[in-house]
């Protein structure tokens, strides 16, 4: 499908970490505790390509990983597959070079390796960031412990890991992948650079206590090409954008827009 094939394009290969057994055990406990707000997301788009003489138009069906922040329901996602803004600032387009309208048409939320299916609608989405916020409608009495987010202060060197889902078939199992922050940066907004193999944007970032301090957000340097140097682009895969962990701070008013834009709209 063109649109994955392109975004596939557009993110940098990542290197495996490996874990001691010293830590092993730390990692398992966080697992367990996070995997239950982890679920996997069936998604149906619609995705309108235009050039000068012709347009074309096609349903494009792909899963994701979301994390379930409150006890009812609402999820958080990756939002550069469901806003035209936000995919286009991924793969660095200008509106002159690209024309793709993406148009969401459902969600199907997953618990675990379950097959049961919750309908779920998008509430509200931040292009600048690339996050989406679902709400699932009807939980049908299902208990939900929401995520807990943590105000520990990040720092250079601070190990942190996130928690995400395998495909069906491999049975939605979950696993964890660590980190270390590496950078620090004030503009466009405080955020950390991160090595290690955390890629899932969209889903929370971890201490080795459980708890949320962020969340993977791409962010754009807005510098010419001329501008980036040419160990940024060696490293990162890419001369205008990096990803980045937003800590919790930054997230939690975002949070909050969705659940009241949630509580709108029903």
């Amino acid at each position: 499908m063109r649109l994955l094939w392109l975004l596939t394009l557009c993110l940098p290969l990542l290197g495996w970490t490996q874990a001691t057994p010293e830590t092993g055990n730390a990692y398992k406990q966080v697992l367990e505790k996070v995997q239950p707000n982890i679920v996997t997301v069936r998604v149906v788009i619609k995705v309108e390509f235009k050039s000068e003489d012709e347009t074309e138009t096609e349903e494009s069906k792909f899963t994701m990983q979301g994390a379930v922040l409150t006890s009812d329901g609402l999820v958080m996602a990756s939002g550069v597959l469901l806003s035209s803004e936000s995919f286009k600032q991924l793969i660095g387009a200008e509106d002159d070079e690209i024309k793709i309208t993406i148009t969401p048409q459902s969600f199907k939320v997953i618990f675990g390796s379950e097959t049961k299916e919750y309908d779920a609608k998008l509430v509200a989405t931040d292009s600048q960031l690339g996050l989406a916020f679902l709400k699932i409608t009807n939980l049908e009495g299902r208990a939900i412990t929401p995520i807990v987010f943590s105000n520990e202060e990040l720092f250079v060197g601070k190990e942190v890991l996130t928690v995400s889902r395998l495909p069906k078939g491999f049975d939605y199992a979950p696993y964890f992948c660590t980190g270390r922050i590496i950078s620090e940066i004030s503009k466009p907004r405080k955020a950390y650079l991160m090595e290690g193999n955390i890629s899932e944007l969209g889903l929370p970032v971890y201490n080795i206590k459980g708890e949320a301090v962020g969340v993977l957000v791409i962010l754009q340097h807005g510098l010419k090409d001329e501008e980036v140097d040419f160990g940024f682009r060696s490293n990162f895969g890419n001369d205008s954008r990096a990803s980045f962990l937003l800590p919790a701070s930054a997230l939690r008013p975002l949070i909050e827009q969705a659940i009241q834009r949630a509580a709108s709209i029903q």
